[in-house]
């Protein structure tokens, strides 16, 4: 977070030693900046430890996967390396995304939903006008065939931040995987729509692929409602008067949610007696 006037930041950051590039002829920063804050998405990833296990078969293959292309793990500013498969979190989608955040001035929190997705990245070589560039094996850390995550959910999260000190509030899995067995599916979804927050302390937010709309208690964040849409409503509802709240829902996006709908839809509190 930065001061809006001087662009300042307004809780600390220290610059950290960050690992040197491999690749010949490029030379990385020593340090880069890292916020003392703590991150609200998934940052690094262990191949030992925190391999996705919903299912058996998921965790087979990814480990198979993982080996068979010799990939190895990396980190913030990790650079990627040349001819070797590079797991990097968070990945170019994200950690948060271009849906935003709320904000509540009587709390002074602010809510942006985020997805831990994971990118594998190859560095090779090519005779144009650059040395190298991305090329090889690459893109989602992900089973192709099924859309689901090589790590550990959870997939999608919603986050409370205190803007005074910079401390994550409370994290609440955000969206369900429906081709899962029952039981299994609160992982968590990709998503790119951010959420509003209103006066009495509710927050909306559709965002993920799984062509949910749903509401939480903003201040402990509790999911107290949820419809299921026609399509997966990937915008930023709006809300008006009192109390209608209206999503968007047409799915597609860079997710490749079914395009099933090309809605407007909007929700109303019941008539008080």
């Amino acid at each position: 977070m930065l001061d809006r006037v001087t662009g300042e930041p307004i809780h600390p950051v220290e610059e950290r030693p960050v690992p040197p590039s491999t690749v010949p002829g490029e030379v990385a920063s020593p340090t880069q900046p890292f916020p003392i804050t703590p991150p609200l998405a998934r940052t690094s990833f262990s191949i030992e430890h925190d391999i996705a296990d919903v299912t058996p078969e998921l965790k087979a293959w990814c480990e198979n996967w993982i080996r068979e292309n010799g990939m190895i793990k990396g980190g913030l500013y990790h650079p990627i390396r040349l001819d070797q498969p590079t797991i990097t979190f968070p990945g170019t989608e994200g950690g948060s995304n271009w849906g935003g955040a709320a904000y509540d001035p009587k709390s002074g929190y602010i809510f942006v939903n985020t997805s831990n997705f994971g990118q594998v990245t190859t560095l090779v070589k090519w005779n144009g006008r650059v040395a190298y560039q991305p090329g090889g094996l690459g893109g989602r850390f992900q089973q192709p065939s099924t859309g689901l995550m090589c790590q550990r959910p959870p997939w999608g999260q919603l986050n409370a931040v205190d803007t005074a000190t910079g401390r994550i509030v409370w994290q609440s899995v955000l969206g369900v995987t429906d081709s899962l067995p029952e039981g299994l599916r609160n992982t968590g979804r990709h998503g790119t729509g951010g959420a509003i927050v209103t006066a009495g302390g509710l927050i909306f937010i559709g965002s993920t692929d799984d062509s949910r709309f749903r509401a939480f208690e903003a201040r402990n964040g509790r999911e107290i409602w949820t419809t299921k849409l026609d399509a997966s409503a990937h915008a930023t509802p709006i809300t008006y008067r009192r109390q209608y709240v209206a999503i968007a829902s047409t799915g597609g996006s860079y997710h490749n949610s079914p395009r099933t709908s090309d809605a407007l839809t909007a929700f109303a509190l019941p008539p008080t007696p």
